[in-house]
Formats: structure tokens, C-alpha cells, sequence
């Protein structure tokens, strides 16, 4: 049996990932391996088949159902986790344009969208969740079954304890219930960001916590737009009951003609503040490989002292 994590971006991908990889859960575990796939989404389930039994790959991006049912073992299971791609939107043009780390992808895109007003951010943001609608749009609906279990991001952070407790219990791990609250309260939004959700904090990688932000961006043209690019896909997904939705909203929304950064200036020191950022990151990443590289030596030693049947 092997664990395969499938979800888009910006659905929670990272955060998620750490909960099922923490050492205080994924200790408890036995017989597993974690994997974390290369970074920018080339990683997918013909590589996943390759896997040896055991093995924990989080997170796949932009995964079909198809793809999945092709490659996938009798045995093995899927989470995964869907977003309203409204709000995927709208955190991945604050994402790539700000708080993401500079990936060599981050890279190529982030000057222009910087020189793009809010609605410029938005409309690239579009464009790709765009090319995403396939995978979207195949695991919409889908039934769970002892295989595969879709979650909606929106369900996690309403009760963040029971959706890990659902995801714990589909693929069959164990933790008592005051590790798992342990782990989730650790990995929080409040925890990480220092905010409440919904304290909005613009350039932060946390930078909302909360579902349903698109309104507070898509003027009546984008929704249009978006519902001609992708249709009927909200209603598919169970995030609207009609295909129309978009004739409800604003005609004007404050703020989607700011946002340009012009000037070298603005730039350089927005980057500064994203290098700083990244020194974060590494340490907390290198304090996170070395809690797990001394967990697995502990486990490894374990298994010599016991004595053999």
C-alpha cells in the first residue's frame, strides 16, 4: 500500500503535507517512508507507480482522476484536496507576486506581475488556474471510497481537528487525540502567522486564513470571464448552484487598479523583505529534516534492542 497526497495550488498543499509528516505523527507510523516531490509539479503518478510499497508521496499537483485510476495500485489511497479556485486565484497572485520564496519558476513571472496593478496580478492568477479546470473538474463529486477520499480545503480550516482526524483515520494511521491536537494547534494559521484568521496580512506566505477572500476582489468582469473560461466548473465542484453567479457581483471593486510597483526602489526593497522570508523558511525547513533524520535513527536503533521472536 502507498499514500499519495493529490491537491492544486494553493489548497493548503504545505500545510497539510506537515501535519502528515510531522515526527510526532508520522513516528507513530510504521513501515512508511515520506516523500516529498521535486518542486514546480513535474512529479506525477507515473513516477508515483514506481514507488516502492510504503512510501508516503505529498504533495502530487495537478493529478487527474484518470491518471490516478491508471497508475494507482488495488491497495493504494488518495487524499485529495480541492479549493473554490476563486480563492486559489487570488492567493496565488498574492503569493507569486510577494511572499512566495523565489523558486526558479517564482522567478521568470514575479517582475511582471510586480508591474501589474491588482487586477493584472488576478488576471495572470486566472490564466493559470485555467490550465488547471481538467484536474478540477475530474475529481469533482467524487464519492469516497476506501481508496480515494476528496476533502474540500473549506472543510479543513472549519474544524481543522476533525478533518486530520478523517484524513488519519481513511488511511489507516494511528495518534491519540492529544498528539494530533498537539501537531494541528502547532501547525495552525494562528500559530504560524501570529494572527487570527482573517487578519489579512498582504505580503505574508499566511496570508488570510479564511475561505470565501474572492469576494473582497472579483469585480462582475472577472467572475464573467472566469465562468466563460472554465463553465459550469464552480457548480460542478458544489461552490455555486447556478452557472450565472458572476451577475450578483459588483460592478467596480476598490482597489483593483493599485498595486503597481513601478520603480526599482519598490522592487529591491519588496525583495529584501522576501530573502528574509526565505532565511525563515530554511531554518525552520533544516530544523524540520533534523527532528525527522534523529526520529528515524531513534526508530532504527529501537528496532535492534528489541529481541527477535
Amino acid at each position: 500500500m502507498r499514500f499519495a497526497h493529490i491537491t492544486l495550488g494553493k489548497a493548503g498543499s504545505q500545510w497539510i503535507k506537515d501535519v502528515l509528516s510531522d515526527p510526532d505523527i508520522f513516528g507513530l507510523q510504521t513501515g512508511l517512508r515520506f516523500f516529498r516531490p521535486d518542486k514546480g509539479g513535474t512529479y506525477g503518478m507515473s513516477q508515483f507507480a514506481h514507488e516502492a510499497d510504503g512510501t508516503v508521496a505529498a504533495p502530487i499537483y495537478e493529478v487527474t482522476y484518470d491518471d490516478w485510476k491508471q497508475y494507482a495500485g488495488p491497495t493504494d489511497r488518495c487524499l485529495v484536496v480541492l479549493r473554490d479556485p476563486r480563492d486559489s486565484i487570488v492567493s496565488w497572485g498574492f503569493s507569486i507576486a510577494y511572499s512566495h520564496v523565489t523558486e526558479e519558476h517564482v522567478r521568470i513571472v514575479r517582475p511582471a506581475l510586480l508591474a501589474l496593478d491588482l487586477r493584472g496580478k488576478l488576471e495572470v492568477a486566472m490564466y493559470t488556474f485555467w490550465e488547471s479546470a481538467k484536474a478540477q473538474r475530474s475529481w469533482a463529486a467524487r464519492p469516497r471510497t476506501q481508496t480515494e477520499f476528496v476533502l474540500k480545503y473549506e472543510d479543513v480550516i472549519a474544524d481543522e481537528h476533525k478533518a486530520f482526524r478523517d484524513i488519519l483515520d481513511f488511511f489507516g494511521w494511528v495518534a491519540p487525540e492529544d498528539v494530533l491536537a498537539k501537531v494541528v494547534n502547532r501547525l495552525s494559521f494562528k500559530t504560524r502567522s501570529g494572527r487570527k484568521p482573517g487578519e489579512k496580512q498582504e505580503f505574508s506566505h499566511y496570508r488570510n486564513g479564511v475561505a470565501g477572500d474572492w469576494k473582497n476582489y472579483f469585480d462582475r468582469d472577472l467572475g464573467r470571464r472566469f465562468e466563460e473560461a472554465c463553465p459550469g466548473l464552480l457548480v460542478e465542484m458544489g461552490y455555486e448552484r447556478v452557472n450565472d453567479w458572476w451577475e450578483s457581483l459588483p460592478e467596480d471593486v476598490p482597489g483593483l487598479s493599485e498595486g503597481a510597483m513601478g520603480s526599482k526602489s519598490d522592487i529591491d526593497r519588496l525583495e529584501r523583505r522576501v530573502v528574509g522570508l526565505e532565511r525563515k523558511n530554511e531554518l525552520l525547513t533544516a530544523l524540520a529534516k533534523e527532528r525527522m533524520e534523529a526520529l528515524e535513527e531513534a526508530l532504527a536503533l529501537a528496532e535492534t534492542l528489541v529481541p527477535k521472536a
